[in-house]
């Protein structure tokens, strides 16, 4: 998992790096810009699409709510066992594997 543990995983802080959005479900999208090196931002004004829209699960949309770049991915695993119970499990694997996903396409950043 790109040199880091699940064990320090848990103690980072995530911080949210891109807009998002709401839908009438109260699922999370996520708005990411097409490019991110502000070099190219002449280039993203023109397309017609210039964002990803990334459509978050309920248990993805309350991980993304919970990152509020103060709790630590092991309290949002706590949040998110608290909220979803059992059918969260495992909560920490898959909680791990979304924040390193996020991290790793520019969703958020690893304090």
């Amino acid at each position: 998992m790109g040199g880091i543990t699940t064990t320090e995983m848990m103690a980072k802080v995530p911080q949210r790096a891109v807009a998002f959005e709401t839908d009438a479900e109260g699922r999370v999208v996520l708005l990411r810009p097409k490019f991110l090196s502000p070099r190219l931002g002449w280039l993203q004004k023109l397309l017609p699409r210039p964002e990803f829209r990334v459509k978050l699960d309920a248990t993805g949309s309350f991980i993304w709510e919970s990152l509020d770049g103060v709790r630590t991915v092991g309290e949002v695993c706590q949040a998110v066992r608290e909220r979803f119970g059992a059918e969260a499990e495992p909560v920490e694997e898959r909680a791990v594997a979304l924040v390193f996903q996020m991290a790793s396409g520019g969703f958020i950043r690893l304090l």
